[in-house]
């Protein structure tokens, strides 16, 4: 297995933002027990992070999901070049199976790398048992993973965001403001928050209410940047994670890893980056 000295780079590029994290190489416990360094930056800030990169060591490994497409995955390339000695980074494709889990979406490959590495981080996290994974982000994704690690499938809904400026460029007259949450709203900016946020919570209280007929002890697992505001409206018991991408970019990059040094001591050459 690698040693502690290892540290892998995850890389988490959204719609909207890219957030990073450099960590130790360590199969036990959570991501956050072994951060060196993390942040993140919306996508046309992308370039400043290189200043920051170039004060920490080279890592082992790199491991990427991107869902913004070639341009971000352009600047994300130039980013890395801060690290002359780097590896090359590993892209995210979900394959049919990785981690011990299963993609029984159809075409496996058009699964969001994203979703994919949040489903993975919540096995991790849980263990053999079902989950229904929650991603507040630009969009909502809530996916579904049985007890034996299959994932069965998921949907796709409007973030609170989108949700709020869908209202603003379709009507004549409702703000594009940010507003209060309140049980009964009486002016306008805090009717669109409050709906908005209402509208999060009740697709996710009626996606796990239908998911614990079939699986009684499904846990609910919430993350993404807008999960926070959508959590206190949850009337169903869940569990908040800073960023369970990044947590199943970290499994991913462990298992690299661990295909990768056994080589390494038998002279090998080093795996290439190409996803599987």
């Amino acid at each position: 297995m690698p040693t502690e000295q290892a540290s892998l780079l995850l890389i988490d590029i959204g719609n909207t933002f890219l957030k990073w994290g450099l960590v130790g190489a360590c199969a036990q416990g959570p991501l956050r027990d072994h951060r060196i360094a993390s942040g993140h930056a919306l996508l046309a800030e992308i370039p400043a992070l290189r200043a920051k990169l170039a004060k920490l060591p080279t890592p082992e490994s790199i491991v990427v999901s991107n869902v913004a497409g070639t341009r971000a995955r352009a600047a994300a390339i130039r980013l890395l070049e801060v690290w002359p000695t780097a590896p090359a980074p590993y892209w995210l494709v979900p394959p049919e199976a990785q981690c011990g889990l299963v993609n029984r979406y159809r075409n496996p490959a058009q699964l969001g790398s994203d979703r994919w590495a949040a489903l993975i981080g919540a096995r991790r996290l849980l263990g053999p048992r079902p989950a229904m994974v929650v991603v507040c982000g630009t969009a909502t994704t809530i996916d579904f993973l049985n007890a034996e690690g299959v994932f069965k499938g998921g949907v796709i809904l409007p973030g609170v965001g989108l949700m709020l400026r869908s209202l603003n460029r379709g009507t004549a007259a409702l703000p594009d403001q940010d507003g209060d949450f309140v049980d009964y709203p009486t002016q306008t900016i805090d009717a669109i928050t409050s709906g908005c946020q209402h509208a999060q919570a009740g697709a996710i209280e009626r996606l796990f209410t239908r998911e614990q007929r079939e699986a009684p002890d499904v846990t609910c697992l919430l993350s993404g940047g807008a999960a926070p505001a959508v959590a206190p409206r949850l009337a169903i018991p869940h569990t908040l994670h800073e960023n369970i991408v990044l947590e199943g970019l970290y499994a991913i990059g462990m298992s690299l890893l661990a295909e990768v040094t056994p080589r390494r001591a038998r002279g090998g050459e080093r795996r290439s980056a190409t996803p599987p």
